[in-house]
């Protein structure tokens, strides 16, 4: 079919543009502003009509629990509306766990409406790493397998994320598994490389600098980043960037105060930096480190690896397979392990930058103009067969 014809629904997910609102999940303030942003502006580029819908007004104030449940219920309002007045050709979902696409579906039922669905998982129940969706929604995994089940098509972020699920979920009941993975392309996540373009400049931290940039979560081990820091710290002369703001009852905000309780001169709070501010510190940065033993994609650790960072990653998730394998960046998840290769790479900068540099291009598979071509083939396929 033409792109022109084609009239996108596209449905973000929940974010808060002022990091100071207090909003933990990585999507709300990372990724689900920026990879968003890049697939809208990329479909729009290749020609395809691209529309939100129309929300009601937000009530006073930004973040927290009720502000993002009055914004999901504006969606669902804003869909329906769409679907009355003028009906899209596809709906896209970026998040599927925040809109749900069981609701949707129905909404299209009700109408009488045929229109496919594409949507996004960016983390699942169905990953028994991804701690955070247990923590935080309990007992809704068959709720998640419900809205990838629905979809026309599933986004997937990386093929860990597409192994993990046909195993776990083929475990549960095998005809299911079938259908959702026969529904699923692995399309990636696009990097916003306009926005740390523009943010890129000349300075350096005074002293090399390692980069701590995850959310406060039990599934990114902070605990585990701060007693392997706090022992390589009193011996080298570096910089630590904690990038995220960790409150004393969440995941390592004990063990984070304390590190910079003991290290004050080295240790740099960013307290849920800014995004402007947050690139700029990672172009002035040379190390990033991983302590996560879950991880669909990293989009933290890629935003590392585009700015010139040397990373050091557990062989855990989807790391393998953003990195390329890298020998010298992987290592044994452990306190030691990691230890050792930091410490390697403070004693041979030479060799950091060349890593550095190695990762740089393995970023390059994630720019805009070859992720957002993958997506937009998923979207034109799946409305070209419900015309057919």
């Amino acid at each position: 079919m033409n792109r022109a014809a084609c009239r996108v629904l596209y449905l973000d997910g929940y974010t808060v543009p002022d990091p100071k609102a207090g909003v933990p999940s990585s999507d709300a303030i990372g990724y689900g502003i920026t990879a968003s942003t890049a697939i809208r502006d990329g479909l729009a580029a290749l020609g395809l009509d691209v529309v939100r819908p129309r929300l009601d007004p937000s009530p006073a104030g930004a973040g927290g629990p009720e502000h993002r449940v009055s914004w999901i219920l504006s969606n669902y309002r804003g869909v329906l509306r769409e679907l009355v007045e003028d009906p899209p050709d596809v709906i896209f979902c970026f998040h599927a766990f925040t809109v749900f696409p069981v609701e949707i579906r129905r909404m299209l039922l009700d109408l009488g409406l045929s229109i496919p669905i594409v949507g996004y998982t960016h983390g699942s129940h169905w990953d028994p790493t991804d701690t955070f969706r247990t923590e935080s929604y309990p007992g809704m995994e068959v709720l998640d397998l419900a809205n990838l089940h629905v979809l026309d098509r599933v986004l997937l972020v990386s093929e860990y994320m597409r192994t993990t699920l046909r195993t776990t979920i083929g475990a549960f009941n095998a005809p299911v598994a079938e259908h959702i993975d026969a529904h699923a392309a692995v399309v990636g996540l696009p990097l916003d490389v306009d926005r740390m373009d523009a943010c890129r400049s000349d300075r350096r931290f005074p002293r090399p600098t390692v980069v701590f940039n995850h959310a406060p979560v039990s599934s990114k081990n902070p605990d585990l980043f701060a007693r392997v820091l706090a022992r390589v710290l009193p011996h080298h002369d570096i910089g630590v960037l904690i990038t995220r703001d960790f409150a004393p009852r969440q995941p390592g905000g004990e063990a984070i105060a304390e590190l910079a309780k003991r290290f004050p001169e080295q240790v740099i709070l960013g307290r849920d930096m800014p995004l402007g501010e947050y690139f700029e510190a990672l172009w002035a940065a040379d190390l990033q480190v991983s302590t996560a033993t879950h991880e669909s994609l990293g989009v933290s650790t890629l935003e590392a690896m585009y700015t010139g960072n040397c990373c050091l990653l557990p062989r855990v998730g989807s790391y393998p397979e953003i990195c390329d394998r890298h020998p010298d960046v992987l290592y044994e998840p452990g306190e030691g392990p990691l230890e050792e290769r930091l410490r390697f790479f403070l004693e041979h900068p030479e060799r950091r930058r060349a890593v550095a540099s190695d990762l740089q291009q393995s970023a390059a598979r994630f720019h805009p103009r070859a992720v957002v071509q993958k997506i937009a083939a998923e979207v034109l396929d799946v409305v070209r067969k419900s015309v057919d």
